[in-house]
């Protein structure tokens, strides 16, 4: 078992350098996995994709320069090229028509739908077997910024971010949907990082939509003050749902306008529809009751099996895997990750330090203080 945790603090590019020192050989080790992951599907290699992953970077100079920092520092702490971390960020967008048809179940409960009220928030990572070495090397980032915000993210490595939470209050679950609609944009795992910079849900929402979207994606975050918020964005549509209570998404568009060009639901490959009833009718049957042991068995579902939520290899798609389960407590500074189907793996638990940076003084009187 490889060690799934690494702090880093200071400055962007000082922890970048720090992620490349102490995870060189495994960023190494995806690059080799990505390089050749859909070759099969375009003709090219991720480096002969290298052109176009060169147009992305002037979105990067300008939306995202932290981020932008961190994955120069990465490069410079591996001893590898800035052009290797920049494939691997812009990777998704190179084979996101190629990615097996599962790709994650999230939800968000609070208010009336919990027992105390508090947030609660998680998600599963299905992707391909044949991408990032199945994930045997996933891990957590636990960033440290030098204003003294905290950030815990899951993430593969040479990557800037998958999905996470700050200790400002913010979380941001992450999944895949498709109309066909492609354009110039900022890169998926970078929009994301530097989604969690912000330190409310208005700021984060404002970012998303202000920003130019390379490829459709669903965002559900969340915050325990301001609520919840869906997201359904392309590069050139946003829709917005938002709520007190609870929101679930998988990887079919849900909103009726934007769904008219929706690619998944048709998909005879894809289980999103049945995910997505099966998370539905777990939020429903125990509302008022969702806490973290009923937020690990939601996430640990078989419902409709194969086509469940804890989805295992089928005849339809034989590489697509829970890679890991995810959940988020940003009432308690948590975040609890099972590296694997959470119907076979444990949790483990990461928090923020005792001296977490605290949400904005607009939000201090009524959030809850990490304990």
């Amino acid at each position: 078992m490889h060690e799934r945790y690494l702090r880093v603090e200071g400055s962007a590019q000082r922890r970048g350098e720090a992620v490349g020192r102490a995870w060189r050989q495994r960023i190494i080790t995806i690059f080799k996995y990505a390089q050749h992951a859909t070759v099969d599907k375009d003709g090219r290699t991720l480096s002969r994709w290298l052109p176009h992953a060169r147009d992305l970077l002037p979105h990067i100079e300008q939306w995202a320069p932290d981020t932008l920092a961190e994955m120069k520092g990465m490069a410079l702490g591996a001893g590898l090229a800035f052009d290797d971390i920049l494939l691997l960020t812009c990777a998704y967008e190179k084979w996101f028509n190629y990615h097996a048809a599962d790709h994650c179940t999230g939800f968000a409960a609070m208010g009336s739908a919990t027992p105390d009220g508090a947030l609660i928030c998680g998600q599963t990572n299905d992707e391909s077997l044949l991408h990032w070495a199945a994930g045997q090397l996933d891990g957590v980032l636990h960033h440290h910024d030098s204003d003294g915000m905290e950030t815990l993210l899951y993430t593969h490595p040479g990557i800037p971010a998958y999905m996470g939470m700050n200790s400002a209050g913010l979380c941001l679950l992450w999944m895949a949907i498709e109309n066909g609609e492609r354009a110039s944009g900022l890169p998926t795992n970078v929009l994301i990082r530097e989604t969690l910079r912000r330190t409310s849900l208005a700021a984060a929402e404002d970012y998303i939509r202000t920003v130019p979207r390379s490829v459709p994606n669903n965002y559900l975050m969340s915050h325990p003050v301001e609520g919840i918020c869906n997201i359904e964005s392309t590069p050139g549509r946003f829709v917005v749902t938002r709520s007190a209570r609870s929101l679930c998404h998988t990887n079919h568009i849900l909103d009726p306008a934007m769904a008219a060009g929706d690619l998944k639901k048709g998909d005879p490959t894809s289980s999103t529809l049945a995910r997505y009833r099966a998370m539905a009718s777990l939020l429903k049957a125990h509302d008022g009751c969702i806490d973290l042991p009923q937020s690990c068995a939601m996430l640990s579902d078989h419902s409709d099996y194969p086509e469940s939520i804890c989805t295992h290899p089928r005849p339809t798609a034989v590489h697509a895997k829970t890679l890991a389960a995810l959940i988020f407590q940003p009432g308690t500074g948590r975040m609890h990750i099972a590296f694997g189907n959470a119907c076979e793996t444990p949790f483990r638990t990461f928090s923020f330090s005792a001296a977490a940076f605290q949400p904005s003084s607009a939000n201090r009187a009524s959030a809850r203080r990490w304990s």
